[in-house]
């Protein structure tokens, strides 16, 4: 702690009970923290597997001109001891703190639709949301072919787990009745936003947030959202809503793209919803997620990258 003291009097020039007081109000610069801290524990996690773990720079000299398109993430890595120039690009993510409120949770109406769709009628919803996605898809691509030459990308949606993605809630609960009875048990309080952060509501969403917006260079679409092709794995530690730094896995690649526009990934991505019914244990991942790097990349086999040196954070 003596270390931790002179470290927060010598940059900041105050004691540690005004630097917490100060953090504590400062939600972007614990969320900047934590985004760091995720990072050097994908490190250690990914030396402790066998691999090496390269830094690349957040912005590049010569600014976002001099980012490469094919180093758009936080690490190259490959397995240490290879010599070849092959190497995989990762991207370093945490989950969404505010997911629950943006998906209007505060309203135990809203919670319940919610469930009712995972739990109860999954299978209805799962078709719902690949029929509006086909739809979206077959409007933009019509639009685009008229003014181009060149055919639109495949929809390539996983219609297991469509869109941005549909936790399996299946045998939770026997009825949308039983959901709202449950929801009944709960106290108003323990549904605004407070309850969401400080994790003592009954619902938590594990979500993605990749809001930066890029215009892809085939199709020339702008949208918000990162392109495929910007990483090979997306890493995202759920810390924010499970208390515990665990890391899941996904090829960009098989992340479902935007409808209307193929090369883009989506902002949000649902991973899991939480429940107090069953204390918040996580379940199986569906595909394309993994809790395993090294199962990830044997069975989903992203394409290897060169490593450009320009691009490397010597920290």
């Amino acid at each position: 702690m003596d270390l931790l003291k002179q470290y927060i009097n010598r940059k900041f020039g105050i004691d540690e009970n005004k630097f917490l007081e100060v953090l504590i109000k400062s939600p972007g610069a614990e969320g900047y923290i934590l985004g760091n801290l995720g990072e050097e524990l994908f490190k250690e996690y990914a030396n402790s597997i066998g691999y090496e773990a390269l830094r690349i720079k957040e912005k590049p000299e010569g600014g976002n001109n001099a980012k490469s398109e094919d180093a758009r993430g936080d690490f190259y890595i490959r397995k240490i001891g290879s010599t070849k120039d092959e190497w995989l690009v990762v991207e370093c993510k945490g989950v969404k703190s505010n997911a629950e409120k943006r998906s209007g949770l505060t309203k135990t109406s809203s919670c319940l639709t919610l469930l009712n769709k995972h739990a109860i009628e999954r299978v209805k919803h799962v078709e719902s949301i690949n029929n509006s996605g086909n739809r979206n898809y077959e409007k933009a691509k019509e639009d685009w072919e008229k003014k181009n030459s060149n055919k639109f990308p495949k929809f390539r949606w996983n219609k297991e787990n469509p869109g941005a993605g549909v936790p399996d809630l299946t045998g939770l609960w026997k009825s949308k009745d039983e959901i709202a009875k449950w929801l009944k048990t709960f106290k108003e309080e323990e549904f605004d936003e407070n309850a969401f952060w400080d994790l003592t509501a009954p619902i938590r969403l594990l979500q993605t947030h990749m809001p930066s917006t890029r215009i892809d260079t085939e199709t020339k679409i702008k949208s918000t959202g990162p392109l495929v092709s910007e990483f090979n794995i997306l890493c995202v530690d759920l810390f924010l809503k499970t208390g515990k730094h665990e890391l899941v896995f996904v090829n960009s690649a098989d992340l479902n793209h935007q409808a209307k526009s193929p090369n883009h990934l989506q902002q949000n991505y649902t991973i899991d919803i939480l429940t107090a019914k069953e204390n918040f244990q996580r379940h199986k991942l569906l595909k394309p997620w993994y809790d395993d790097l090294d199962l990830c990349i044997q069975e989903t086999k992203p394409r290897y990258r060169k490593l450009d040196k320009s691009q490397l954070d010597g920290r």
